[in-house]
């Protein structure tokens, strides 16, 4: 139930959300491609995360880390890092409450992601 709820408010919010069998579900919100991943071990917890923000081996790795460091520590309920691949990912988990709804949680952590993807953007270029 609450996980039609999740895709209901991102569909609300982003106007469309598709299934990836292998990952989640996949949207675009502010011209960024984000995923909500379900994971059936634990409904209790919403993974959302913009997957690729930027490629890591396009950047002084000092400044990178500095600009993920910073973001890290500002923006609260995030995290930002380098994958396997290469590529900047920023993740916000969060556990469910018996108290908050979907719609209320949801348009939350789309604008969270999507202010800190921003800040991590304008550290790079300050630093």
């Amino acid at each position: 139930m609450i996980q039609e709820e999740i895709i209901n408010e991102i569909r609300k919010k982003c106007g469309n959300a598709d299934l990836l069998t292998s990952v989640g579900w996949h949207f675009v919100y502010n011209g960024r491609h984000y995923f909500y991943i379900s994971d059936k071990s634990d409904d209790n917890v919403l993974r959302f995360c913009v997957p690729h923000l930027i490629k890591a081996s396009d950047y002084d790795s000092g400044l990178l880390a500095g600009a993920i460091n910073e973001t890290n520590r500002n923006v609260k309920f995030i995290k930002v890092m380098v994958l396997e691949c290469g590529s900047v990912s920023i993740d916000y988990d969060y556990k469910l409450t018996s108290c908050k709804s979907a719609g209320a949680i949801v348009p939350h952590i789309i604008n969270s992601l999507d202010f800190a993807a921003n800040y991590f953007i304008n550290k790079l270029k300050k630093l």
